[in-house]
């Protein structure tokens, strides 16, 4: 592969994982936001309120740790895969680098 292709895959592998991290971001909270008005009502209610606020906390819970967790492996997918293309691209190659052919 030449320089051009290994600037392409680093610029695809970027895109991509930028996507996942904004796509989960977005659809976070959306989620978040869907589900915000049914426990306000039900929290405005007295005899649904405790109860409500304890599962509202708890959804809020799982929905940090779902999204969170998709950000993380998203995260540390983009670290192995810079990884393996840092091993097997040319050095001169990352335009992120001083040495690449902008730098000149």
């Amino acid at each position: 592969m030449n320089d051009q292709c290994w600037r392409r895959l680093r610029g695809l592998k970027r895109l991509i994982h930028d996507g996942v991290r904004q796509g989960a971001d977005f659809v976070e909270k959306h989620h978040r936001h869907a589900a915000e008005k049914p426990f306000r009502v039900l929290e405005s209610i007295p005899p649904t309120a405790a109860p409500t606020k304890v599962v509202h906390g708890i959804h809020d819970g799982v929905l940090w740790l779902s999204y969170g967790g998709i950000r993380a492996i998203n995260q540390a997918t983009e670290m192995v895969g810079d990884w393996v293309v840092d091993r097997f691209a040319p050095a001169d190659d990352d335009p992120d680098s001083d040495n690449g052919p902008e730098a000149g």
